[in-house]
C-alpha cells in the first residue's frame, strides 16, 4: 500500500504537466473549419483570418465583450466641439515583431495605404469619413473628418502596420505578403490545406499562457467534440445539435465545456424590387406569415432567438405588428435561392416553401455554391433568396439599406431613408440617434426590402484543462472572435 506522502508525491507528479499547461509555455490547439483566405490583415475577410489577425496585429480600437468600443493601442482621445477634429494620444511601449517601436506615423501610413485604390482594401468605404490622417507627435495623431461622424470609434479598427514595411511595398505584391504585427504573437508555419501555427512575438510585453497556437482545418464541422473527446484539440466550434446533445453525455461533460455567444447578425429574407411580380402586398404576406405568427419560434426549437428589426441595437423593442393585405389573385410562382453550404438555411428554404404556399406563394428551391450565390444576389439574378450579415456593432445600415449600399441586394432605393441614414451618422448624441433609427425603422416597414429572422446561438467546445477567464467574448462584431484578447485564457 502507498504511503499518504508516496500518494502525494506520484499525485503531483501526474499534475506537473497540467500545471505547466495552464500556467504558460504551452501550446493551444484550435480547430476551424476554412483555411484564411489571406494572412494579410487588410485582406482578412473571412471568421478565420479576422481571428488570426487579432493575434498577430492590434488595432486603435477593439469592441470588448459588450460590443463597446474600447482603445487598444489609444491611450486617450478627445473630439472638438464642431465634431470635426479628433486627436489621438496612443499607449507608449508598443513594438512590432522585429523591436522596433509602433508610433503615429505607422498610423497615418496604415490609413494611406487602405485608402489608395491601388490596394484594394475591402473596406474602403470604412474610411470615407476621414478627410485627413497626420502624425503630429511621435504618439500624437490627428483626424479631419469630414464631418460629423458619430461612429468613428467603430471605424478605428482596422489592423496598424509598419510604416517602414509599407514605404517599400509594391501594391501588385502586397496582397501575398504578411506584414509585421505588433500584437501577442506571429505566424510560425503555414501547411495549407491542413493548418498553421502562431508563436509568441518575443517583443510582446505582456504575459502569455501559451507559447504557440496551432490550428487544424476540420473538414466536416460534426468532427468536432470527436477531436475534443479524443484530445486532439483544446477548442473548436460545436455544432448547435452537437450542443443539444451535450446536456444528456456525461463523458461529453466531463472532457470539455462548452460555451455559448453570438455573432452581432442575423439571417434575413430579401426581396427583389426589380422584379415587377413581387409587389407590397406579397412581402406583407410573407412578412405576416413569418413574423406574426410562431413559425420561427418553432423552426429554430431553441437554436436562436428571434430579430424584429435590420437595426439589431433595438433588440426585442420592435415587437411585429401585422399588415393588413390582399390576399393573391392568383398563384405566384417564384424562385428561392440560397448557399448549399449552410444546412440551416438549406432547411429554412424547405420549409419556408411549405408555410408560404398557404398564402398563394409557390417557391421553388434554387441551392447555389456560395461565390455563385454571392454573384447572382449581387447581379439581381433570383426572385427571393436568404442569406445572412455579419454587422459592425452600431445603428449604421448604410451597407445594407442606402440606395448605394454594397449589399442591398433587394435594390432598394428611397430619398428618405438615405436622408435618415446620413442623418444618423452625423448625430453624435445617442438618444438622439436612437430615435432617428426608430424612424428607420418604420421607413424599413413600409417597404420591406428584407425581412429579418433570426440570430443563431453559436457554441464553443473548450476542453477541461484550460481555465477561461471570467469576462469573455459572448457577443462577436464583424471584426471580433471568440478568443479575441486569447492572453486572458
Amino acid at each position: 500500500m502507498l504511503t499518504k506522502p508516496l500518494r502525494l508525491f506520484l499525485r503531483a507528479l501526474f499534475l506537473l504537466p497540467l500545471l505547466a499547461w495552464t500556467t504558460g509555455g504551452g501550446v493551444l490547439r484550435v480547430a476551424c473549419f476554412d483555411f484564411p483566405g489571406s494572412f494579410n490583415p487588410v485582406y482578412a475577410t473571412s471568421e478565420t483570418a479576422q481571428a488570426v489577425a487579432n493575434k498577430i496585429y492590434q488595432s486603435l480600437f477593439y469592441f470588448d465583450p459588450q460590443g463597446i468600443p474600447r482603445p487598444e493601442l489609444v491611450d486617450s482621445y478627445s473630439c472638438n466641439e464642431a465634431g470635426r477634429e479628433i486627436l489621438l494620444t496612443l499607449k507608449p511601449g508598443a513594438r512590432f515583431a522585429d523591436g522596433s517601436a509602433l508610433d503615429s506615423h505607422d498610423v497615418a501610413a496604415t490609413i494611406a495605404l487602405l485608402r489608395d485604390p491601388q490596394f484594394e482594401y475591402p473596406y474602403a468605404a470604412d474610411l470615407d469619413f476621414l478627410a485627413k490622417a497626420e502624425a503630429v507627435g511621435p504618439l500624437a495623431l490627428r483626424l479631419e473628418l469630414k464631418g460629423k461622424f458619430a461612429p468613428w470609434r467603430s471605424y478605428l479598427t482596422f489592423k496598424v502596420l509598419s510604416a517602414d514595411e509599407l514605404q517599400r511595398v509594391d501594391p501588385g505584391d502586397f496582397r501575398d505578403r504578411v506584414p509585421m504585427g505588433s500584437g501577442p504573437y506571429r505566424l510560425a508555419g503555414v501547411k495549407e490545406p491542413g493548418g498553421f501555427e502562431l508563436e509568441r512575438n518575443p517583443r510582446w510585453p505582456g504575459g502569455l499562457r501559451f507559447d504557440r497556437i496551432r490550428y487544424a482545418i476540420l473538414g466536416d464541422p460534426r468532427q468536432a467534440p470527436l477531436k475534443l473527446l479524443n484530445s486532439e484539440v483544446d477548442a473548436v466550434e460545436i455544432h448547435g445539435d452537437d450542443a443539444a446533445a451535450y446536456g444528456r453525455l456525461k463523458k461529453w461533460r466531463r472532457r470539455f465545456r462548452i460555451f455559448s455567444y453570438k455573432k452581432f447578425g442575423y439571417t434575413y429574407l430579401v426581396f427583389n424590387l426589380r422584379r415587377p411580380a413581387i409587389d407590397r402586398d406579397l412581402r406583407r404576406r410573407a412578412y405576416n406569415r413569418l413574423q406574426a405568427t410562431r413559425f420561427l419560434d418553432d423552426f429554430l426549437a431553441g437554436r436562436g432567438e428571434r430579430v424584429f428589426s435590420p437595426f439589431l441595437l433595438f433588440g426585442k423593442d420592435k415587437r411585429p405588428r401585422p399588415f393588413p393585405a390582399a390576399p393573391a389573385p392568383r398563384r405566384q410562382r417564384l424562385r428561392i435561392m440560397t448557399n448549399s453550404e449552410s444546412a440551416v438555411r438549406r432547411q429554412l428554404v424547405l420549409f419556408l416553401c411549405e408555410e408560404l404556399r398557404a398564402d398563394g406563394i409557390e417557391l421553388e428551391p434554387v441551392f447555389v455554391e456560395y461565390r455563385m450565390f454571392l454573384q447572382r444576389l449581387k447581379q439581381g439574378d433570383f426572385d427571393l433568396a436568404v442569406s445572412a450579415f455579419l454587422l459592425d456593432i452600431d445603428w449604421n445600415m448604410k451597407d445594407i439599406l442606402s440606395t448605394s449600399g454594397y449589399f442591398n441586394y433587394a435594390g432598394y432605393s428611397a430619398a428618405a431613408m438615405d436622408a435618415a441614414l446620413e442623418s444618423g451618422l452625423r448625430e453624435m448624441d445617442d438618444e438622439k440617434r436612437r430615435e432617428i433609427y426608430g424612424r428607420a425603422h418604420d421607413l424599413w416597414r413600409a417597404e420591406l426590402p428584407l425581412i429579418p429572422l433570426f440570430n443563431l446561438n453559436y457554441y464553443m467546445g473548450v476542453a477541461r484543462e484550460i481555465t477561461p477567464p471570467r469576462e469573455r467574448f459572448e457577443l462577436i462584431g464583424s471584426c471580433g472572435d471568440f478568443f479575441y484578447h486569447l492572453q486572458g485564457w
